[in-house]
């Protein structure tokens, strides 16, 4: 791995003649996530993508695979990023060929291990240091990490669905109950009733920041807060809770969504209405059955789902 005494640079004819064509490509988001990745695989490796070697390739890879196994870096973002680089280096070894060069896309012989879709307890934050980081987020007077956080554990909620959460969203069923009513995707559509305390935190955080329309929640640019946002947050609190021996594993806002549904499994919900609170499908609730019937102590709060399944009002109206 390069050890950064030198930092290494994409050259200009990478520039000029490789990265040009895509930016004519991409779009203006996609072009930003392929620059990463190719800033990343120069960084790791001190390969310019034009004089990549096998030796890179298996070096990037390898980090790749540690970061998976330490739990900092998602199975399908690893994905993501090898398909990246094995599609950068199919045009670059078009270009060569052209001009009459020799390349080799070593990418194309690449592939990560399939990965057991069966959760395990060790990839699971427990109870103890989920509330050592909502302690550390309050102590910190974090309204907004602390709201992100407690939606994730208590409800859920997905990074994505954090990042696009609008207040127009959030609406009182015919009870007068807070609920979050996702737009629908594929004619379906996903309506999360909040448990009181997160019902009043919301309100709380959306009348202390004058919310009163578009994303609930902004990143220090004032703009909506992207997964990557909410992920450095996270990152930054594992961090002083590993420091201060509060947190002593480094997990991610999906392995705390896993966590989530293990707690409203473990706390009597049945599979279907897990399934359908959390907007997950009911083949995938399998994976969940390990950690839940072992010996791990699902003490979270409330989660409003039992085993008598209750059900949102379907009329809603708007919150604000």
């Amino acid at each position: 791995m390069n050890d950064g005494s030198k930092e290494v640079v994409l050259s200009d004819e990478f520039i000029n003649t490789i990265w040009i064509f895509f930016k004519s490509k991409l779009s203006k988001r996609t072009q930003q996530e392929y620059f990463a990745v190719i800033k990343s695989f120069v960084k790791i490796t001190g390969k310019d993508p034009l004089k990549i070697t096998q030796q890179a390739c298996e070096q990037y890879v390898t980090y790749l695979r540690t970061r998976m196994e330490s739990n900092r870096l998602s199975y399908t973002t690893a994905l993501m990023r090898i398909s990246v680089m094995r599609t950068l280096c199919e045009y670059i070894k078009y270009t060569m060929n052209e001009k009459g060069y020799d390349y080799i896309n070593y990418f194309n012989d690449i592939s990560l291990p399939d990965i057991d879709k069966t959760l395990k307890e060790d990839m699971l934050p427990s109870t103890d240091e989920l509330n050592n980081l909502l302690e550390l987020t309050k102590n910190n007077s974090d309204s907004m990490a602390f709201l992100i956080f407690s939606l994730i554990i208590k409800c859920g909620l997905t990074s994505s669905e954090i990042s696009n959460l609008n207040i127009e969203y959030i609406v009182l069923d015919i009870n007068n109950n807070i609920c979050i009513n996702f737009p629908p995707k594929k004619g379906v559509s996903r309506i999360i009733k909040l448990p009181d305390d997160i019902s009043k935190l919301i309100d709380k955080y959306i009348e202390a920041n004058n919310i009163y329309e578009g994303a609930v929640f902004l990143n220090k640019r004032h703009t909506r807060l992207k997964v990557r946002d909410a992920e450095r947050i996270l990152n930054k609190y594992i961090l002083i809770g590993q420091e201060n021996g509060l947190i002593k594993k480094h997990f991610t806002m999906q392995s705390m969504r896993h966590a989530s549904i293990q707690y409203m499994l473990k706390g009597g919900a049945s599979e279907q209405a897990v399934a359908n609170y959390t907007g997950i499908t009911t083949k995938w609730m399998s994976r969940y059955r390990r950690v839940v019937n072992s010996a791990l102590l699902a003490d979270a709060a409330d989660y409003n789902i039992r085993s008598e399944e209750r059900r949102v009002g379907k009329e809603c109206r708007s919150r604000w």
